[in-house]
Formats: structure tokens, sequence, C-alpha cells
């Protein structure tokens, strides 16, 4: 005798697989293109995230059809990527920088899954972009060790990101950490002279000469002469044309009592110096404390009067009147 149970369930299961079998069907080539259809209209108005999902759906569609929709499941996933990476520069335009990160990287993995070299290579050239500037917004708000985890990301993901090194370098010399700062900086320089960044180049370069620039007249003020010295020859290793570390060594080596290499240095200063009689007073009046050092007493007379602007005129004056009594 039958079992009823057994019977009943047999039943439920043949109409569970008849029912399967109704909706593979509902499957049709039709219903494959009427979703493409609704992808692209949805795609025409703008509406990029309904049309990646539409498409998706679509391919899903054409997949369950079987071979006759195998063209539309190609040109479904053709549109994909395109679309993700179309979504993620929508949000980094609107500075939505977090949420395109992932949108990015999504584009990634739909253009590695559909065989998308050109999109691929868009999104890994903005993931780096996207890190430095929100680097940048960690360093302006002071977070130095936020920015650098940032730029160190970027030079993750692309090496030769010169821009990168050089705000690193910036990160540093917030720090006062020189060494690092100019180990920076170097490798901005190379990596710009490599790939032609003339624009980072000189930014870095910059950089380099006017920190050692900086820290070599605090190095003066402190009385550090023979650092000073060092280091702003250093800064001349960046540029032999700034009139302002010339300058500063023309203090040192008059301090050292080096007078003639004070001398040297001052004209080369004065070679370069652009500015007008004010900015080139300081200047002048180190030439006349190394000739009045060396005994050259019409020379010290005309460097000092020629330095008697602004901030010196008043000690260039009290050595014209007292110290040389210049005729």
């Amino acid at each position: 005798m039958n079992n009823p149970k057994k019977i009943i369930a047999s039943f439920i299961t043949l109409l569970m697989i008849s029912a399967g079998a109704v909706t593979l069907q509902a499957q049709s080539f039709t219903d494959a293109v009427d979703s493409f259809n609704a992808a692209q209209a949805l795609l025409r108005g703008g509406q990029h995230a309904e049309a990646l999902a539409k498409f998706q759906e679509t391919r899903s569609i054409a997949s369950s059809v079987g071979s006759e929709a195998d063209d539309i499941k190609s040109r479904s996933e053709r549109q994909i990527p395109g679309i993700q990476l179309t979504i993620a520069g929508g949000l980094l335009n609107a500075g939505q920088l977090e949420e395109a990160i992932p949108a990015f990287e999504k584009a990634i993995e739909f253009a590695d899954e559909f065989n998308n070299p050109d999109i691929r290579s868009q999104s890994l050239r903005a993931l780096p972009v996207i890190h430095l500037r929100l680097g940048n917004n960690d360093f302006n708000t002071g977070d130095l060790d936020g920015a650098e985890a940032r730029y160190r990301k970027a030079i993750e993901l692309n090496p030769n990101y010169a821009r990168a090194h050089y705000q690193i370098g910036l990160v540093e010399r917030r720090r006062n950490n020189l060494e690092a700062a100019i180990d920076e900086f170097d490798r901005a320089i190379l990596i710009a002279l490599n790939v032609g960044d003339t624009n980072v180049e000189s930014l870095a370069t910059n950089a380099a000469r006017d920190y050692l620039t900086f820290v070599g007249a605090t190095q003066v003020e402190d009385g550090r002469y023979r650092d000073a010295i060092r280091t702003l020859q250093r800064s001349l290793e960046y540029d032999m044309e700034y009139a302002d570390t010339f300058y500063r060594l023309a203090e040192a080596y008059n301090n050292m009592s080096m007078y003639e290499e004070a001398l040297t240095a001052a004209t080369s200063a004065l070679r370069h110096e652009t500015g007008g009689q004010v900015a080139r007073a300081k200047i002048h009046f180190e030439i006349g404390i190394a000739h009045m050092a060396k005994g050259n007493t019409r020379e010290a007379c005309s460097a000092f009067r020629s330095a008697s602007y602004g901030q010196f005129r008043a000690a260039a004056e009290h050595n014209i009147e007292h110290e040389l009594n210049c005729n």
C-alpha cells in the first residue's frame, strides 16, 4: 500500500520542479532585449547607478537564456566597467573623496572581470590622486601622521608619484626633520626628472633650497657659523643663483673672520639680487664689514653708504661717522 505522505511529498517536489522550469522559460531572448533597452534608457537619462544595476540584471537574464543571448550578455558586460568609472568620477568631482575610493576599486574589479584594461588604467591613475588630496586635507589641518599615511598609500599605488614624495618632504619640514625632508625632496626631484614633471621638479628643488637656507640662517643667528657654512653650501647645490643663500654665507664668513670668502659670497648675492636698494642694503652691509676688517676704508665707506637703507641704515651710518670717519 502506498504511503500517502510520500505521495504528497513527491507531488510537492514535482510542482516545485515545474515552477522552476516555468521560471527558466520566462527568461527569454525577448526579456533580455527588453532589459538591455531599459538599461540603455537609464544610461541616456544619466541614471548611472540604476543603469549599472539594470545591465547587471540583463547580463544575468542573458546568461540564463543561453547562447542565443550571448551578444546581449557581451554588450552588457562592455557597459558595466565604464558606468562604474563614471560613478566613481562623479564622486571625485563632487569632492566625495572617501566614497570615491571604493567606487574606483569596484571599477578595477569590473575591468578585470570583463577584460577592460583602459578602465583599469584610468581607475589606477585616479586612486593615488585621491589619496594625495586626502593627505593634503590632513596636512592643512595639522594631522601630519594622517597626511604621511595618505602620501605613502599614494606612492604604494604609484611608485613614480613625485608629488607625493614632495608632500612627505613638506611633512618632514613641518616636523623639523631636516635630513628626512631633504631625502624626500631629492626623491621627488629624481622621479620628476625621470617622468618629465617639471613643475614638481621645480617645487622640490626650491623647497630643498629654501629649507637649507632657512636652517643655515638659524645656525648663523645661533652662532654656529661652521655648521651654517656647511648647510648653506648644501643649499647652493640646488640653486647657484639664489641671492639669500649667498648673503647668509657672507654673514657666516664674516663672523668666522673669513673676509675674502665673505666678499666673494656677497658679490654673488648682489649679482643675483633682483630687489631694490632696501633689499640690497643688507648685502652691502656685509661687504662693508669685510672691507672694514681688512682695512679697506674707501671700499668700506662706499659699501656702508649703499647699505644706508631700511633696518641697516642706523648701523651703516654709525660705521660711516664713528668707525671709519668717511669723508
